[in-house]
């Protein structure tokens, strides 16, 4: 989007406030936010790790620098006092694409993962991890577009967005449909067979696609989260400074429950 290869895309939460604060407030709109929770801490089985502290000397995966779940995990290691750096520190975190980390955990190289679903629950029913931390508020993934989309193709990204609500709509009225879905993307995107139920209703138990709410409530919650996630990064050095949020959010779309 910063390029404007894309006009509108479903992206995770930190690399948008990223390119937002890259683009001083000047590139990146919200229009609304999709998915939250399956946001999660797993410790390998066997290790008495449940607290920042107990992890001063450890090695913890997270998907990759800067995505949502490493802003969180990095945060979380800061909290209780740990430095934390991106070479080291107190605690080595290690971004690693979500296959990798599966193997790193698997193979005892690391001794936790910070992820998000599906992974998550594979982490625990496949190896007997231990969810130890997780934010079931924070927002995972969001609808977003460009400033220049927006002058450009205005009527096409609105069109957009509510058939993005109807979709939303669709599959929160039919769980089946849902689970369907879900099931059939995963397999097509993996180059595997569906996913096993049990997996499944685990990681959709995390989750929770962003129903109706007002404008107000949702602008409040966003700005919140977002503004969160932003000063984590700030501290845990991914991101030079904040930057105000107020031109991210103005474009937030107002959603109209279907007649």
């Amino acid at each position: 989007m910063l390029t404007g290869t894309v006009h509108v895309v479903y992206v995770g939460a930190s690399p948008l406030i990223n390119g937002h604060v890259r683009s001083r407030g000047k590139t990146l709109r919200l229009l609304a936010p999709v998915v939250s929770g399956g946001n999660a801490l797993v410790v390998r089985p066997g290790l008495e790790l449940r607290s920042p502290q107990d992890f001063r000397g450890r090695r913890l995966a997270t998907p990759q620098l800067g995505n949502t779940q490493d802003v969180s995990a990095r945060a979380w290691l800061k909290s209780g006092g740990l430095r934390v750096t991106l070479a080291g520190g107190d605690a080595q975190v290690i971004p690693a694409a979500n296959p990798e980390l599966v193997m790193l955990f698997g193979r005892g190289q690391v001794d936790a993962a910070w992820t998000v679903e599906p992974w998550v629950s594979r982490l625990t029913s496949e190896f007997g991890g231990v969810v130890v931390a997780e934010d079931a508020t924070a927002v995972v993934t969001v609808l977003a577009c460009s400033a220049a989309a927006l002058e450009d193709r205005g009527d096409d990204v609105r069109a957009f967005v509510r058939s993005h609500w109807e979709l939303r709509n669709r599959l929160i009225a039919d769980p089946a449909l849902h689970r369907r879905l879900i099931s059939q993307g995963l397999a097509a995107e993996t180059r595997s067979k569906p996913m096993a139920e049990a997996l499944l209703d685990s990681a959709l138990h995390r989750m929770r696609l962003d129903g109706h709410e007002p404008a107000a409530d949702r602008h409040a919650r966003l700005a919140a989260s977002l503004g969160k996630s932003m000063d984590d990064a700030v501290s845990a050095g991914l991101l030079r400074e904040a930057h105000p949020l107020d031109s991210l959010l103005s474009e937030l779309q107002e959603d109209r429950p279907t007649r």
